[in-house]
C-alpha cells in the first residue's frame, strides 16, 4: 500500500508542473510564476510527521524527476537540489523543532523562504556550471512571494484537514 502513497503524490506533482508551465504563465507577474512544485514539496515536508515518514525523500526524488523533465538543465540537477532542500529542512527542522509550536505560521513562513531561495540558488549554481546564465534577481523574489501565497494556503488547508499529531495514543504508564 505505500507505493499507492508514492504513485498519487507523483500524479499530484505532475499535474502542479502542468500547470506551473501552461496555465499559470497567463497570470505571471513581472514574469514571475509561481513555483507549484516546489511549494507541493514543501507542505508535504512541513506536514511530513502527519503524512508519515519516508514521504518527504521520496517526494523529493518525484518532484526532481518532474521537474527535470520541463527544465532544460542537464538532468538530475532538480534530484539533487531537491534532496538537498530535504536535508536542509531536516538539519534546520532537528534545530529548531521546539520553537516551531509556539508560533507555527511564522516557523512556516520563514522555512520556506529560507528553503526557495536554497533551492533556486542551486538551479542558479548549476545554471552557472553548466555555461548558461544565473542570475537571482527580482523576478526569483516575486515568484517567492507569489509562491508564499499559494504555500500560506496548503498550510491552512493542511493544518485543518491533516492531524496535528499521529502520535496521541493514551499512555498508561
Amino acid at each position: 500500500m505505500i507505493w499507492l502513497k508514492y504513485a498519487a503524490a507523483a500524479l499530484i506533482f505532475f499535474i502542479s508542473s502542468l500547470l506551473q508551465a501552461s496555465f499559470f504563465p497567463y497570470f505571471s507577474i513581472m514574469g514571475a510564476t509561481p513555483s507549484l512544485v516546489f511549494t507541493l514539496f514543501f507542505l508535504i515536508l512541513f506536514f511530513e510527521h502527519s503524512l508519515g515518514r519516508g514521504l518527504g525523500l521520496g517526494s523529493a526524488i518525484i518532484a526532481g524527476i518532474i521537474s527535470d523533465m520541463f527544465l532544460s538543465s542537464p538532468f538530475g540537477v532538480c534530484i539533487l537540489a531537491f534532496l538537498a532542500v530535504y536535508f536542509l529542512h531536516a538539519l534546520i527542522g532537528h534545530f529548531f523543532s521546539d520553537s516551531q509550536s509556539n508560533y507555527r505560521i511564522l516557523y512556516f513562513i520563514a522555512m520556506f523562504c529560507v528553503l526557495f531561495v536554497a533551492y533556486y540558488s542551486l538551479l542558479q549554481l548549476a545554471a552557472v556550471l553548466f555555461g548558461g546564465q544565473g542570475v537571482l534577481g527580482m523576478v526569483t523574489f516575486i515568484n517567492l512571494a507569489y509562491s508564499l501565497v499559494f504555500a500560506t494556503l496548503g498550510f491552512y488547508a493542511g493544518k485543518t484537514f491533516l492531524p496535528e499529531d499521529i502520535n496521541n495514543q493514551l499512555k498508561l504508564l
